[in-house]
Parts: C-alpha cells; sequence; structure tokens
C-alpha cells in the first residue's frame, strides 16, 4: 500500500499543468492565498505578543499583569484545543479560518478603542486576550487542512506544504516581535495593536476572495469520527502515527528544556557573557527559519523517509557538542545546525503523516498534533527549571542530548519500518 493512496478527495489536476500538489507543480492561487493569509495573520499576531504586555507596562508597570496577559492567550489552546477538531469538522477548513480571522479582527481593535476612550481595565485586557486565544484555537490546524484539500495526496507535496507554513511561523516568530520593537516608538503602542487587527480582516478576506467556497469542507465534513477524543484515538490506534506523537512530544520537552538551558549555560560557562546566551537563543529561531526554507526546496527532491532519517540525525547528534568545553561559536554552530535539522524532519513527517488519515479524519487527527504539541512546551519549561534547580547546567545537558537521541532514534526506526511495509515516495 502506498500513502499516496490513502488519502481521497483530492484536488484534480488543472486544465494544462500539473496537480497543485505534484512536487513540480506550481501552488494554486488558492494554495498561495492560505501561505499569505497565514503569514500577515502570524505577523500580526507576533507582533502584539509584545505590543500588548508593552501596553500594560506602559499603563500599570505591573510585570505581573504582563504575564497574565501571556498566560490567558495561551490557557485557551490547553482548556479547549480538542474543540477545534470539532469546529474544523462542522464549519470545515475554510470557513474555520474566515470566521477566526474576522472574528479577531474586532476584538483585537477593542483594546486601542477601550484604551483610547479610558475604559480599558486589566481584567477586561484579560478578557480580551483570553477570547483572542479562544478563537485562534482551530486555526493552525484549520490552515494544514485546507492545504492538504487543495494538494494532491503526494507525500513530497503534502511534505513541502508543511514546510512552507511551518516557515510562516519561524519567519513571523522572527520579524514580528522586530517590527513591533520599531513601530512602537514611531507609532505608539496603541497604533500597533489596530495593525494586527487589520492584518486580521485582511487575512480573512484574502480567504473569501481567493479560496473557493467550496473549498476545505466548506458546509462541514459527515464522514469523520465524531466526539472530541476521536483524533486522540486515532492516533493511539495507529503504531506509526502513535511512535510519532511520543517522539513530539519528548522534541517538545527537549526543545524547552534547551530554550531554558542555553542563558544558564552562558552565564556559567563563560563568565555571565549576555552576548552567548543571545546568540545562542537566538540561533535557535534563525536555524528554524533557516530549516523551513530548506525544507520547502528538498521536500520536492529527496524521498520523505530519506529526508526525515537525515535531519533527526542531525537533530539529535550536534547537541552533544554542548557537554563538552568548546567555544563559544562552536556551540552556536551546534545549536543553529540542531535548529535548522527540526523542520527538515518535521515537512515530510507531516506530509506523511496527512496523507495516511483516512477521508474525513484530518480535522480532529491534525487538531490533535497541534494541542498535544503545545501542551508539551508548558511542561517542558517546568520540567526544566525543576531539574536545573536540582541537577545543574551539565546534567540538563546530557537530559536534552538523550531526550533528542531518543525522539530521533525512535522515529528512524518507526519511518523503516514503515518504508518496509510499502513505497512511500
Amino acid at each position: 500500500m502506498t500513502f499516496a493512496a490513502t488519502r481521497p478527495g483530492a484536488a484534480p489536476v488543472p486544465p494544462g499543468g500539473a496537480p497543485n500538489g505534484t512536487p513540480g507543480g506550481r501552488p494554486s492561487r488558492a494554495l498561495t492565498a492560505v501561505y499569505a493569509a497565514g503569514a500577515v495573520t502570524a505577523l500580526g499576531t507576533q507582533m502584539t505578543m509584545l505590543a500588548l504586555p508593552w501596553l500594560v507596562l506602559e499603563t500599570t508597570g505591573s510585570a505581573t499583569q504582563a504575564g497574565l496577559v501571556f498566560a490567558a492567550q495561551v490557557l485557551p489552546m490547553a482548556l479547549l484545543g480538542f474543540v477545534g477538531g470539532e469546529v474544523i469538522q462542522r464549519l470545515g477548513a475554510r470557513r474555520t479560518m474566515v470566521v477566526s480571522d474576522l472574528a479577531r479582527a474586532p476584538v483585537v481593535a477593542l483594546v486601542p478603542l477601550l484604551q483610547t476612550l479610558g475604559a480599558l481595565s486589566p481584567a477586561a485586557l484579560v478578557m480580551i486576550v483570553a477570547a483572542l486565544g479562544a478563537l485562534a484555537v482551530p486555526y493552525h490546524a484549520a490552515q494544514r487542512v485546507l492545504a492538504m484539500e487543495l494538494l494532491s495526496p503526494h507525500a513530497r507535496s503534502l511534505a513541502r506544504a508543511n514546510s512552507a507554513l511551518e516557515g510562516v511561523q519561524h519567519g513571523s516568530a522572527f520579524a514580528g516581535p522586530a517590527l513591533a520593537g520599531v513601530l512602537i516608538p514611531l507609532m505608539g503602542t496603541t497604533s500597533v495593536i489596530w495593525l494586527d487587527a487589520a492584518t486580521f480582516a485582511f487575512s480573512g478576506l484574502l480567504l473569501l476572495r481567493f479560496v473557493p467556497a467550496g473549498s476545505g469542507g466548506a458546509k462541514g465534513s459527515a464522514a469523520g469520527p465524531r466526539g472530541l477524543w476521536a483524533g486522540v484515538r486515532h492516533l493511539c490506534g495507529d503504531w506509526f502515527l502513535s511512535r510519532a506523537m511520543l517522539s513530539t512530544v519528548v522534541f517538545g520537552l527537549m526543545l524547552r528544556t534547551l530554550m531554558i538551558t542555553m542563558p544558564v549555560l552562558a552565564f556559567v560557562r563563560f563568565e555571565g557573557d549576555a552576548r552567548v546566551g543571545g546568540l545562542l537563543i537566538a540561533v535557535l529561531g534563525a536555524g528554524g527559519l533557516v530549516g523551513s526554507v530548506a525544507a520547502y526546496v528538498l521536500a520536492a527532491r529527496v524521498a520523505p523517509v530519506r529526508l526525515a532519517c537525515t535531519a533527526l540525525v542531525c537533530v539529535a547528534l550536534p547537541l552533544w557538542t554542548l557537554l563538552v568545553p568548546v567555544p563559544a561559536g562552536v556551540l552556536v554552530v551546534a545549536v543553529g545546525l540542531s535548529s535548522a535539522a527540526a523542520p527538515l524532519a518535521n515537512a515530510p513527517l507531516m506530509g506523511l503523516l496527512t496523507a495516511r488519515l483516512p477521508d474525513g479524519f484530518g480535522p480532529k487527527v491534525l487538531q490533535a498534533v497541534v494541542t498535544i504539541s503545545t501542551l508539551a512546551g508548558p511542561l517542558g519549561f517546568l520540567a526544566a527549571g525543576a531539574v536545573l534547580d536540582r541537577a545543574g547546567v551539565e546534567a540538563t545537558l546530557w537530559g536534552v542530548a538523550a531526550l533528542a537521541t531518543f525522539g530521533s532514534g525512535n522515529l528512524i526506526l518507526a519511518l523503516r519500518r514503515l518504508q518496509a511495509t510499502g513505497n512511500l515516495d
């Protein structure tokens, strides 16, 4: 059995050209609109990630209140994450994205509006931010479901689409806060938040204009599984998907531990040199962006299993360098290489996962993947802090390297077994 045959309902070949999702085909106008809408929305969201707490600090001077703003935006994913699959299944992926964008635009606009009127209390701000978080819950999974339905089921094409979506997230996380940092002194904090509201409105209108109304199960799907936990049940019942999710959780724990450990490593090993700490953290984001671009190029040229296995080795192996007393430059290169390899592994893995799903299972399963991946983050931060306090930085680095090696080895073995069952390319 081939992966390409496991997902029915793929887009037909357009007249006079290759299918939207074939490795050599250009993205269709609808698929380009999905990428562009995701980029605009993500950029605005990342700008607001700085602007909202900055507004709190300007108006109250309270770091505690600023922390509450961050927590209020993340909490809905933990509480409502699995509901997102139900929303996508009922509304369809295109309508879910449009509703999410067009609903978030006025909600974001409430912040500068109430601030101008002198009516923005801390409690009101937390409620607004929590509403934004709730409206964002199904968005990322809906992006992938919609992209999947606009593509052919070829695993390489799906890998390329996932690398594009991941590149959008990495690029926005890198550029959004920096752009907000430049614009806040020039325009003012409230003006930057108005700009974020405009990005949501633009994204929703872009999807309405360029993505056909019948795309993404616009009338909802009756074929998919029922129940909030249907996606999790499917993940647990499929041997390959369950092993992939185990590694996803392990990598989530590892990455958050690595992020916290980097400044501590610089402080302990390099006599408190903040420049080293800044470089080590910055290269995590920069590596992810470079890796996403490389994945987009290589996904069409390299077999998914080969690309994923090679990248997984490159995720784990450089992290063992952190245990050795080497110059700071070597550590920066090692962390950057590992960070760049992560999207190179993730793109083909998500492509293989997506192609493996039966018809109608995409919304629930992809939302479960997004939710589980998100929940691994806070657990990693909590675990990392405890390990650093009790065992020290060297023991924590051993744990980081061991987690990365286990996660990579588990997936490589699963991919090799999967490859032995049929032609995946």
